[in-house]
């Protein structure tokens, strides 16, 4: 089981770009598996009036990625001829920016093609060391995971009387802890920094702590939160009755953590539009988390724990559009 893909594909269905004339872009977008590519193939709308053709592209080693064109002008998609180099499909005439959606196809598109990159649905510690990579052409990404502070607040209006606050932290310090150290004051939560460098440490670190700790959050790192470390995690917090909040996807939700702001799947492509037409215009979006997020709450374990009625209603709708 893998944690990271856990609840289907890339859920992006209705994708349709309503970009201005000024900024039509034609989009190749890219994966390993079809798979991963289902919800965007089912877009319709009146700038893409009918499902896009599936394509096969084969990379220079010669595996076979799938794939598809989206466009603002479908007049002038290219041709969907199957079985093509990718090399030839990332060609400026034949598309302005790809978008990849699995981290083995963004490691392809780097090395493959000269057109501007968009890097989706892969987590920031996965995504930042792939984008310091030398291209030519720019590249940018939107993050698989939301903010990890916005769990924190979740937290707070889950469970107002929390104080201490649980978290692993890996070697060197991630970038994404300086901002929820601020946001764990201004909150005024006290927020206790397990140091360790894998998930067997991740799962030691956390017996000695749990009676002093309120809350646990999971950070968005898979080398040390993973399928090996969450269960035994998850069994302990819950039999000390500590709430966990997080995780990189709603699965971790499903796999028994009591709650975490996610990525709206139905809502991100309309930040997909906009960077694909930044990109496809010479201007580089600095990657980023994604600007719509949901809040899902485990109802089994909110029980278990004891939550009202009315505190998790307050938490469903933190982030309600």
């Amino acid at each position: 089981m893998r944690l990271q893909a856990l609840g289907g594909g890339l859920l992006i269905a209705g994708l349709t770009f309503q970009i201005a004339a000024t900024e039509a872009a034609t989009a190749l977008f890219l994966a390993r598996e079809a798979s991963l590519l289902s919800g965007i193939c089912g877009m319709s709308g009146p700038l893409s009036p009918a499902p896009p053709l599936p394509l096969s592209m084969i990379t220079q080693a010669g595996e076979s990625l799938s794939g598809f064109f989206t466009t603002s002008t479908p007049q002038e998609v290219p041709t969907a001829n199957s079985g093509m180099a990718l090399t030839e499909r990332c060609r400026a005439d034949q598309a302005d920016v790809v978008v990849a959606c699995d981290r083995e196809t963004i490691q392809t598109v780097i090395q493959e093609c000269a057109i501007p990159l968009l890097a989706v649905r892969v987590s920031r510690q996965q995504v930042t060391p792939l984008l310091t990579f030398p291209r030519q052409a720019a590249a940018s990404a939107i993050y698989l995971e939301a903010d990890p502070l916005l769990n924190l607040q979740l937290a707070r209006v889950l469970l107002p009387q929390a104080r201490t606050v649980g978290v692993w932290v890996s070697t060197p310090a991630p970038a994404w802890l300086s901002s929820l150290r601020r946001e764990a004051r201004r909150l005024q939560f006290t927020l206790e920094e397990m140091r360790v460098s894998d998930d067997l440490e991740a799962v030691r670190a956390l017996r000695p702590r749990l009676t002093r700790l309120d809350v646990v959050l999971l950070p968005p790192d898979s080398t040390l939160i993973n399928e090996w470390s969450l269960k035994p995690l998850l069994l302990m917090t819950l039999r000390q009755g500590v709430p966990v909040f997080g995780g990189l996807t709603a699965s971790y939700v499903e796999a028994g953590v009591l709650a975490a702001v996610v990525a709206d799947e139905a809502r991100l492509p309309e930040q997909m539009q906009r960077f694909i037409a930044e990109l496809a215009h010479g201007r580089t979006p600095a990657p980023t988390y994604p600007t719509t997020v949901r809040v899902v709450i485990n109802a089994t374990v909110a029980q278990t724990l004891g939550l009202s009625a009315d505190a998790v209603a307050r938490a469903r709708a933190l982030f309600s559009r």
